[in-house]
């Protein structure tokens, strides 16, 4: 009798594992490739990383493209991360931050302060994010975007741009996320750059897809 009720505890206690590990996986852990965006549209309020890390850790030969002469990792280049066997030693002026328990990003020390900063306000769905007084880093409630209606004057938290907006005319710089699975924001890169998938859950501007994508 007792031995069944271990076996069954422990078939219970990998059962919980495995779903936080989904949970992770699809929720916790989107890649960050550069400070975050807080412009209004470039999607800050999603979830901040919905990569599944344990796919990039199959690509590990990526770090090469990373890493310069001397065998040190670039700015944003990944340096950590659970199961990461690359380089670890970031260029002069870098450090190594853990952005979480599957993946470390070389980043400046202005970029790490950016990253690490306080919680901006939380806007609700329809409530006001750009122009007049705001001043303060915002983010839409999850699910929404801060879309511009009027350049410089008014822009709501929305599931999408509406019609008409501002927001269908602008477009996205080079490493700014563009799209994947539950992704609200902009999603037209500027020209000469493409939304190239990284995975299915994050896509991103490039001017040509980097290897190990699936582009």
């Amino acid at each position: 009798m007792l031995k069944s009720i271990v076996i069954i505890f422990t078939i219970f206690i990998k059962f919980i594992n495995a779903q936080q590990n989904i949970l992770d996986d699809r929720y916790g852990n989107r890649i960050p490739q550069q400070p975050s965006y807080f412009g209004a549209g470039y999607g800050v309020n999603l979830p901040s990383s919905n990569i599944n890390m344990n796919n990039i850790n199959n690509n590990n030969m990526n770090a090469i493209s990373s890493m310069d002469k001397d065998g040190l990792i670039e700015e944003f280049g990944q340096c950590g991360g659970l199961d990461w066997e690359g380089p670890k030693i970031c260029k002069t002026n870098f450090i190594c931050m853990k952005r979480s328990k599957y993946y470390s990003q070389c980043l400046s020390a202005e970029a790490a302060a950016i990253a690490t900063r306080p919680s901006p306000q939380v806007i609700p769905p329809g409530g006001k994010c750009h122009g007049g007084n705001i001043r303060s880093p915002l983010a839409c409630a999850t699910g929404t975007a801060c879309f511009i209606q009027t350049e410089n004057i008014h822009g709501e938290c929305k599931t999408h741009c509406p019609q008409g907006w501002f927001c269908a005319k602008q477009t996205l710089p080079e490493w700014a996320p563009c799209g994947g699975e539950s992704y609200v924001g902009l999603t037209k890169c500027k020209e000469g750059l493409h939304c190239y998938p990284h995975s299915r859950w994050y896509h991103e501007c490039r001017s040509e897809c980097p290897e190990g994508w699936s582009c």
